[in-house]
C-alpha cells in the first residue's frame, strides 16, 4: 500500500516552548499540518503558521472531541497525530518514509517513550505509551467521545502494526506546569465519570495514589528512569487520586 499523501494533525493550548521541536522533527515528512488550538495566548499561532501550518482555533469541548475535529480538517485519506510534547527523532522518521512506499498494515503504533531533562533518548526497558498515531482514515478514525482521544476501527477488517523505533516524549517543562496540567486533567476525567453515571466508591480513594504509583514505578518500570520517573509516578498517583476525590465532590459539594 503506497502513502501518496500524509497529513499531521495537532492539538494545542499554549505551546510555543515545545511545538518548535515537534514540528521540526517531522519536516519533510508530511504533506500537510493541520493545528487545531483551543485559545492560545502565547506564540503558539506564530509558531505553527512559520512551519506551514492551517491553524483553527475552536473552543476546548474535552480531548476526544478536539482531536475528532482535527483529523476531519485533514485533506489525506493517511494521517498522523501529534502533540506538541511529542517528538519524531530521525530512526522513526526514516522508518516512517518506508511505510510511505509500501504500507502493509492500515494504521501504525507509534511507540512512545519518555525523555526528562538531562536524558539524551528514551530507555526502551520502560514500559512505553502504545497506541495508533499513524492511520488511513477509511479504516481506522477518532472517536469523538468525550474525553476519548485514542482511534477505533472504522471497517472491521481494519489492521495494524507496530513500529519499531520510539517516538519521544518530552513532557517536562516544569513540575508547576505538570500540576497544573494534571488538576486540569483531573477536572475532566471526574466530568467524563459523572456523565458515564459511574458509581465510584469513595473507598477508592484510599488506595488509589498507592497502586498507581506501584504500577508505573515497579511494572511498567519508571525506577529505571532515576528520580524523573520517581516524581512523575508521584504526579501520576497524584491525577488518579484527585479524579476520585473530584468525583467524590460533585455529589457532596453544597454549592452550584
Amino acid at each position: 500500500m503506497h502513502i501518496d499523501k500524509l497529513s499531521l494533525y495537532v492539538i494545542t493550548l499554549n505551546e510555543e516552548k515545545r511545538l518548535p521541536r515537534m514540528l521540526e522533527s517531522v519536516k519533510g515528512l508530511v504533506d500537510e499540518i493541520v493545528v487545531v488550538d483551543s485559545g492560545s495566548t502565547d506564540r503558539t499561532e506564530e509558531i505553527a503558521r512559520s512551519y506551514g501550518a492551517r491553524f483553527i482555533v475552536h473552543e476546548f469541548i474535552s480531548s476526544g472531541h478536539q482531536v475528532k475535529i482535527a483529523e476531519d480538517l485533514c485533506s489525506y485519506d493517511w494521517v498522523m497525530r501529534l502533540d506538541a510534547d511529542e517528538v519524531i527523532p530521525p530512526a522513526l522518521a526514516q522508518e516512517i518514509e518506508g511505510l510511505k512506499l509500501n504500507a502493509a498494515k492500515d494504521g501504525y503504533i507509534l511507540p512512545r517513550g519518555e525523555v526528562y531533562p538531562g536524558m539524551k533518548r528514551a530507555n526502551r526497558w520502560v514500559r512505553q505509551y502504545k497506541t495508533i498515531r499513524l492511520y488511513n482514515r477509511k479504516a481506522w478514525a477518532c472517536s469523538g467521545e468525550h474525553g476519548h482521544d485514542d482511534v477505533v476501527k472504522a471497517r472491521p477488517d481494519a489492521t495494524f502494526g507496530t513500529c519499531r523505533n520510539l517516538m519521544e516524549h518530552y513532557s517536562i517543562i516544569s513540575i508547576h506546569h505538570v500540576v497544573d496540567k494534571f488538576n486540569r486533567e483531573s477536572d475532566k476525567l471526574a466530568e467524563r465519570a459523572v456523565l458515564q453515571n459511574k458509581n465510584y466508591s469513595p473507598w477508592r480513594l484510599l488506595g488509589a495514589s498507592t497502586l498507581e504509583f506501584l504500577k508505573y514505578y515497579v511494572l511498567q518500570r519508571y525506577f529505571l528512569l532515576g528520580w524523573w520517573g520517581f516524581i512523575n509516578c508521584v504526579n501520576i498517583s497524584f491525577l488518579r487520586f484527585m479524579k476520585f476525590a473530584k468525583f467524590y465532590e460533585h455529589y457532596h459539594k453544597d454549592y452550584d
